[in-house]
């Protein structure tokens, strides 16, 4: 499979995201390679080729055709209309923003897959058939999430073309993920939610964002649409999301100090120890914490960061004497650079206090120069206050309007006790807990079962020791009903880290495993019915996404090991 990037195409920015992409739905095969670098011996090589939104010229368009009617298989992004019309998409020279996907549920190709409408926030370009081509449209784009809207255009087009296929997207589906992830770059640093001046990254998905599509991991649904393309056009092994196959969801627990009592701490830190989980604790400036109770607790598998807040949050709800924008910076400098003197631990994952944010991606920057690797700060606020804000509960790094990638990761978090039960807080539900759990448990159960997306949420020690006990157990009682571990952000990081350094060298035997970091597990996705062999590697049949898979689960990788798994 290759990717291709196109640098001096200032349309063609999300390339390397897109990467990115592949590797979260498991894809570690891929060669990349420049638009401009590629001739017809190149392309040949590669069952799948993958063109970002660019344009090509009349030399390069040729090249592709002649690839796709040669047997190859392309899958291009918002192609050029010359481009497209070499598979038989005649441009209307029209297009729809702000546009929703509708899948053509019937067509196999969505088996399995959620087939409910979902935003694509990114400008669609309009097609029409041209006679005598054999072209399927697999999704329409709809200017609104009602299937009975009239105004609408073909969204995926599966074209086939000579002894090949290419599939084109109507839309710049690496743009949209961006989009869908990070929000609208026009409203950073501005307070659009009507809370209380804080600025936070739920600012910049309002006027964005449908409240009623919260429930659905949007982004999630998309990229494993292009995973199940991908697996279609051009089979071949992915890695699955979990070391091992029986774990279709994790939780990955947090919580935040906000200063709470040693009392407190100990009541949270009970209640994980009875459902077996581990925590990552956020820390705050003048936390009531010693450095002899953090060791104690690291002990038991739980890990602590930082929670960098204002000098003024410490004495009052929230300090507001200067605009965030210029605070922001200096916050996280100062609270980090404290937290590695006071404590020797220098922080890998974070979340600010009142979850401030700065910019669009400047914070993320800095947190990245910090050497934080994940940030957990993409919180479900008013007025959306429970779910997939982020349209995902997937790691992915974050990546500027200029398409360059900052490495730290954005881990989405899809709600916190106080935005559900508390019985005051100006942006709480104020449901019951039996409303609230009722909620969580279809989040959690299409998260295991449907979507296999990890879920992320927060405890304060002071909220659980007061008021939201029977709320956290509850949500952990039900996790651990659907098969799902309770874990740290710390030890998700850890394997996040590890998973997106394993690379794999397809053979004529089979398949080579290049693990980066050592990895007591790591399962593969293959066809159905292989017979897999080799060391420490076992086999089973399994169905995801409503396919059968050989899931094969290679044990206790070394750092550095190259692993040879034959069918």
């Amino acid at each position: 499979m290759l990717l291709i990037h196109a640098k001096n195409d200032r349309h063609s920015i999300y390339s390397h995201y897109l990467a990115e992409i592949l590797r979260l739905e498991g894809f570690a095969d891929f060669a990349e390679a420049e638009l401009t670098a590629l001739d017809a011996a190149a392309l040949a090589q590669h069952d799948l080729v993958i063109l970002p939104r660019c344009a090509t010229t009349a030399g390069q368009a040729e090249q592709l055709q002649h690839y796709v009617i040669q047997g190859g298989r392309l899958i291009a992004f918002l192609p050029d209309p010359y481009l497209a019309r070499r598979f038989g998409l005649t441009p209307t020279w029209r297009g729809i923003d702000n546009g929703w996907l509708h899948a053509a549920k019937t067509l196999p190709i969505w088996q399995g897959l959620c087939c409910e409408p979902m935003q694509i926030i990114t400008p669609a370009v309009g097609w029409q058939i041209a006679e005598g081509t054999a072209v399927q449209l697999l999704a329409h784009v709809h200017a609104t999430s009602d299937p009975a809207d009239p105004a609408n255009q073909p969204g995926i087009a599966w074209c086939q073309v000579g002894a090949g296929d290419a599939l084109c997207f109507a839309y710049d589906l690496p743009h949209a993920i961006a989009r869908l992830r990070q929000g609208d770059p026009a409203h950073a640093d501005l307070s659009y939610a009507g809370l209380d001046g804080i600025v936070r990254p739920s600012e910049l998905f309002v006027g964005q964002l449908a409240v009623a599509q919260m429930l659905l991991p949007q982004a999630d649904i998309q990229t494993a649409l292009l995973a199940r393309l991908i697996e279609t056009l051009a089979p071949r092994p992915r890695l699955w999301y979990y070391p091992e196959i029986s774990q279709q969801s994790v939780v990955i627990m947090t919580s935040d100090d906000d200063w709470s009592t040693h009392e407190q701490f100990d009541a949270l830190l009970a209640g994980l120890r009875r459902f077996h989980a581990t925590c990552t604790f956020y820390v705050v400036p003048e936390t009531k914490l010693t450095l002899e109770l953090i060791e104690q607790w690291e002990a038991e598998g739980h890990t602590f960061s930082v929670h960098p807040a204002l000098a003024g949050d410490i004495r009052s709800m929230l300090a507001k004497d200067e605009p965030q924008a210029t605070q922001v910076e200096g916050m996280l400098r100062e609270n980090v650079a404290r937290h590695v003197a006071q404590l020797g631990r220098t922080p890998r994952t974070i979340r600010q206090h009142a979850i401030r944010w700065l910019g669009y991606v400047d914070a993320a920057r800095i947190l990245a120069e910090l050497g934080v690797e994940m940030e957990l700060n993409y919180l479900s606020v008013h007025p959306f206050s429970l779910g997939y804000m982020a349209g995902s509960g997937r790691p992915l790094p974050f990546v500027d309007t200029d398409g360059a990638l900052i490495p730290c990761y954005q881990q989405p978090t899809l709600w916190t006790e106080e935005v559900l039960i508390h019985p005051r807080f100006v942006f709480s539900f104020k449901w019951t807990v039996e409303e609230a759990l009722e909620i969580v448990g279809k989040i959690i159960q299409r998260a295991a079962h449907e979507f296999y997306t990890p879920i992320t949420f927060n405890s304060h020690p002071v909220s659980f020791a007061t008021y939201s006990s029977p709320l956290i157990e509850g949500t952990w009682q039900l996790a651990l009903a659907a098969g799902m571990t309770i874990i740290s952000a710390d030890h998700w990081l850890d394997w996040t880290l590890a998973r997106n350094g394993v690379r794999t060298e397809l053979t004529a035997e089979g398949c080579i495993v290049h693990a980066l970091h050592a990895m007591p597990a790591l399962t593969l996705l293959l066809p159905p019915n292989l017979t897999v062999v080799g060391r420490g590697v076992a086999s089973t049949q399994v169905d995801r996404w409503g396919r059968q898979y050989t899931a094969a689960t290679l044990h206790d990788l070394a750092a550095g090991e190259k692993r040879q798994i034959g069918w």
